[in-house]
């Protein structure tokens, strides 16, 4: 079950919008026809051999992973740890005393939105004992077509022993032309992603891609 972003204030002040379904998941905005360039080739750097190339940071401000590139924070640091289709991890600071966060950037994760989203709302459980529900929003300021997913509740992720409560995800899936599609996810509790939420918003706002030969 779905809760349309922009909705969410009259859902609060009439209770009489339905939530957005997985089947109306709104459609990623596009750039005007004027803009838009012809899609470019896939990176061979980020699709040789079927291996992502090794993610790195610029001056501790410029994140470099799978043919991208776009602005980090100096405080969130570069995890070294390779994974199938995780093209790069960063460690988020923690938010006072709570725990730290992660950012885990995935290319190449096959399956609808829809299906994607389901599985990730599975990993979250309401107070109520239910699934999670996602908020669901296009990112019109994005530079490419990029829907955004929100999630809060009780998490349980792939090889947790037990579900944490008080947790929160972000994430935003992301296509680009000619490259593989991204998920763009920030998890971690409450506190520390709502404190890094911004630096994430920007991260994803000013993604950009790096061609092949061009120095990041």
């Amino acid at each position: 079950m779905r809760i349309h972003f922009a909705l969410l204030l009259l859902l609060a002040a009439c209770c009489a919008e339905e939530p957005t379904s997985v089947g109306k998941i709104p459609e990623p905005p596009t750039k005007p026809a004027a803009a838009e360039s012809a899609p470019s080739a896939p990176s061979a750097s980020a699709t040789s051999n079927g291996k992502l190339p090794t993610p790195s940071t610029t001056g501790a401000t410029q994140a470099n992973f799978a043919g991208f590139q776009a602005p980090i924070p100096a405080s969130w640091t570069l995890r070294p740890e390779p994974r199938q289709f995780r093209a790069a991890t960063f460690v988020v600071p923690a938010n006072g005393e709570g725990n730290q966060g992660e950012l885990a950037i995935f290319a190449g994760i096959r399956g609808s939105d829809e299906a994607n989203i389901d599985r990730w709302e599975g990993q979250f459980q309401e107070p109520s004992g239910g699934p999670g529900q996602a908020i669901v929003d296009p990112m019109p300021e994005a530079n490419f077509p990029t829907v955004l997913v929100e999630l809060r509740g009780k998490y349980q992720g792939m090889g947790m022993a037990k579900p944490r409560d008080g947790m929160a995800f972000l994430a935003a899936i992301v296509r680009a032309p000619g490259r593989e599609i991204l998920h763009i996810r920030l998890t971690g509790p409450e506190a520390t992603v709502d404190a890094a939420r911004e630096d994430w918003l920007a991260f994803v706002a000013g993604l950009s891609i790096v061609e092949e030969g061009q120095k990041p």
